[in-house]
């Protein structure tokens, strides 16, 4: 059975939809979820990258969704996932902490005990002084090498489970490896994200979320202007084709692959744009879950169904699977893409010209 996290929806309806989902499949089921709050909360301790834009910030409405998530049999890991380093001026970090603990309080209360981290020095503090807490490593935390994560689990030991940097879903060799680095550990592999690879400005963009209490932000005012990295986002993502061919999504019909090397974990992104929350369309997870099963359950289905960054693009998938990266390209070769991409090889970018000769990709009005 495969496991999948998604992000917590903001009604409790929404939460008896997903639940639906796991009764429509077969090899998959949806096991957890996760959540930050809004970083207008007056309750966010600032150490989050939350992307919320819901306009209930009251943190009793959100450990009541929390309570009920675990009622309807669903795990829940709670998002502390900054790479931010601590604030330097005491008197705001000392705001920081008591919200912190506060949350944490809330958080037990509600039933959750796992928190999703990716700063150091806050994995420390929480090591030290909330041991009850089980530690999850974040993404963010763009970890690349081998080493990193060998180093990394010597120096936090408490930590039982990690998600490997986007980057590094096709490498196969270095994913082999922290398999046995500790068998103990749990490895959950992001699937559907659909961020540009090799993104130059993905440490930055995180970094600039705002998750830090300065003055402006304890006045409840937004510091954050995403404009400067969305815009040059957009500008590369314009390239549909090229984007599309990313090695670094997991298509559901690449799971079992995964499963031969013994990941059984994955996690369904969605919160950035909070599509299933704004619209109820529980076809971004149901779509690829029934992919697993069984891939003529979807073929017929929109392609944007299973690339939440795509989720606009309406040709349907079979149209544009043929011309997609094969998965045996990157068991054979993926632990080298990271020294020859671009010069040495072009194998991506050809599956991309390929697919732009043959298909034309029907995009849905997202004005």
């Amino acid at each position: 059975m495969f496991e999948f996290s998604v992000p917590m929806p903001y009604t409790k309806e929404l939460i008896d939809e997903i639940e639906t989902i796991n009764h429509v499949v077969e090899k998959s089921k949806i096991t957890s979820m996760y959540f930050a709050l809004h970083f207008n909360s007056p309750d966010n301790p600032g150490f989050g990258q939350s992307r919320t834009s819901h306009p209930i910030i009251d943190t009793g409405f959100w450990m009541d969704l929390i309570k009920y998530t675990f009622e309807k049999g669903f795990d829940f890991v709670y998002l502390l996932n900054s790479p931010k380093s601590f604030l330097s001026e005491i008197k705001l970090f000392d705001i920081q902490l008591e919200k912190l603990d506060k949350l944490l309080n809330n958080l037990k209360e509600a039933g959750c005990n796992k928190l999703r981290v990716s700063n150091t020095q806050l994995m420390g503090y929480l090591i030290k002084n909330y041991p009850e807490f089980k530690l999850y490593a974040s993404t963010s935390f763009e970890y690349s090498q081998l080493k990193q994560y060998i180093i990394f689990l010597e120096m936090f030991p408490e930590v039982v489970e990690i998600v490997p940097a986007f980057d590094c879903n096709k490498n196969f060799e270095l994913l082999k490896n922290l398999k046995k680095i500790n068998p103990n550990i749990e490895i959950e592999l992001m699937v559907n994200e659909g961020c540009m690879r090799s993104c130059p400005l993905r440490m930055q963009h995180n970094l600039s979320i705002p998750m830090i209490l300065t003055e402006t932000f304890i006045k409840r005012e937004y510091m954050y202007n995403p404009n400067f990295f969305l815009s040059l986002c957009d500008k590369y993502n314009k390239n549909y084709y090229r984007n599309i061919c990313n090695p670094n999504l997991i298509y559901p019909w690449e799971i079992e692959k995964y499963s031969e090397l013994g990941f059984k974990k994955f996690k369904l992104v969605g919160r950035n744009n909070e599509y299933f929350s704004k619209t109820g369309n529980k076809k971004i997870y149901e779509v690829y879950l029934k992919g697993v099963d069984d891939y003529k359950q979807i073929e017929n289905e929109e392609y944007g169904n299973l690339n939440y960054y795509y989720s606009f693009v309406k040709t349907k998938i079979k149209e544009i699977r043929p011309y997609l990266t094969d998965i045996n390209y990157f068991i054979k070769n993926g632990h080298l893409c990271s020294s020859i991409c671009g010069v040495e090889c072009n194998y991506c970018d050809n599956c991309a010209e390929e697919l732009k000769k043959h298909v034309n990709i029907e995009l849905r009005n997202i004005e």
